[in-house]
């Protein structure tokens, strides 16, 4: 499956994952990039406020349908996140 995301202002990305779990990780790991110059309380904001309601809904609705053979897609606060089954 794949993973792509948009991050307002900072940039897009995607990667080819095998799992749910490790396109959750992408995200997660892509969103820390983006946001690296920024202080940890800015930092730690994000992950929660915007990637932890993200990756919650990608763990659940996303993988629903992505086993359906569709596409999905959620944006929480500046970030964008579409996952298909590729």
């Amino acid at each position: 499956m794949r993973i792509s995301w948009v991050i307002e202002s900072r940039g897009a990305a995607q990667a080819d994952v095998p799992t749910v779990d490790a396109a959750a990780k992408a995200l997660s790991a892509g969103v820390r990039q983006a946001y690296a110059r920024e202080d940890a309380t800015t930092l730690a904001h994000i992950m929660f406020s915007v990637v932890g309601p993200l990756r919650t809904a990608l763990v659940t609705d996303g993988h629903r349908a992505v086993k359906q053979g569709e596409t999905w897609e959620a944006r929480e606060g500046a970030i964008l996140v579409q996952l298909s089954p590729n």
